[in-house]
């Protein structure tokens, strides 16, 4: 390793602010993800000056990943030799500690930011622009993470529909089935914004339980991740499936592109597993695809996907990929 320095330091350490203004020597809009009082800041610092920087945390029986797991996040280099160096160093470091495998980049939980953009692959056209709420970094990272000796521990994809005008084929038999069910449909109320997260939050942490990596949060931090999006929405987009006793079964949870006007970003869908085999999730997609038609919108994004995931196929049936996305694991 070249001659570099490490400091190590905890979140409300002075060093702190050297940690936040490498970020925004990167290029970075909006605020950081704030860092959990039990995190671990590295900063690599060269003879000019801080070059790269990381946070680790650390969990247990994560779903898929028993034991200890090592997670690094706020990950940025301004230098590609100090990257790959310090994310090794901190790989080595969990380990020494204890952790059975390094996972990154990973902001404390799969709930805060993850995940790396990659690069468009060869052959592939002009890439689409950043979508709200897209996960950006520069094209370089990924290769930082490869050269530190990560591989590839989880595959998502983002896909985006252009043709608004053509409804789900089999729209009017899912919605009869639903209706013979007993099942209704509404949008968000926003005048009751807080209790409707709260359903929300119920059946995410049972949608959710199994996807790769997974680990529960409780509603009050829910509720923080959530409530700043309320000024972003149109309710309309966000559809609530409930059946004959009030019980969420499923909901979808879209909103305008404010990075690019005319775009509808579909962050999630999420079904209950006793509405399974009812078709509610592709009829739930196709009921953003129809109001984002109405508002006069030229394209849905299904933002975010996992690679093996039910949201995949349905989307796959009306839009293409756009961008793929990576998370990564290390191991000695």
């Amino acid at each position: 390793m070249p001659n570099y320095l490490v400091d190590e330091f905890r979140p409300y350490d002075a060093r702190a602010a050297e940690f936040a203004a490498l970020r925004e020597r990167v290029g970075y809009a909006g605020p950081d993800d704030p860092l959990p009082p039990d995190a671990r800041c590295l900063l690599m610092r060269g003879a000019d000056g801080p070059l790269a920087r990381v946070a680790y945390t650390r969990a247990t029986d994560l779903h898929g990943a028993p034991g200890r797991t090592g997670l690094l996040g706020w990950y940025e280099a301004v230098d590609a030799a100090a990257g790959p160096d310090l994310l090794r160093a901190a790989a080595m470091q969990l380990f020494g500690r204890g952790a059975r495998r390094v996972l990154g980049p990973l902001n404390g939980s799969t709930w805060g930011r993850y995940r790396l953009a990659l690069p468009p692959e060869p052959g592939e056209g002009p890439a689409e622009p950043s979508f709200l709420s897209e996960p950006w970094n520069p094209p370089e990272y990924p290769r930082h993470f490869a050269q530190a000796g990560f591989r590839v521990a989880a595959a998502y994809e983002s896909a985006i529909v252009r043709d608004l005008s053509a409804p789900e084929p089999r729209r009017d038999e899912l919605a009869e089935r639903l209706r013979a069910r007993g099942v209704t449909i509404r949008p968000l109320a926003l005048d009751d914004f807080d209790a409707e997260l709260e359903s929300i939050f119920g059946l995410t942490r049972e949608a959710f339980a199994e996807s790769p990596f997974y680990s529960p949060i409780d509603f009050p931090e829910f509720l923080a991740r959530y409530a700043p999006l309320r000024p972003l929405l149109d309710p309309e987009l966000v559809r609530l499936a409930h059946d004959g006793d009030g019980r969420l079964l499923g909901y979808v949870f879209a909103f305008p592109d404010r990075l690019q006007p005319g775009r509808v970003v579909l962050k999630t869908l999420a079904t209950a597993a006793a509405a399974r085999g009812l078709g509610l999730g592709t009829f739930l997609t196709d009921e953003v695809r129809r109001i984002a038609h109405e508002r006069g919108d030229a394209a849905v994004i299904h933002a975010l996907m996992h690679a093996d995931n039910t949201s995949v196929r349905i989307s796959r049936h009306s839009g293409e990929v756009f961008r793929r996305y990576a998370l990564y694991a290390w191991a000695p």
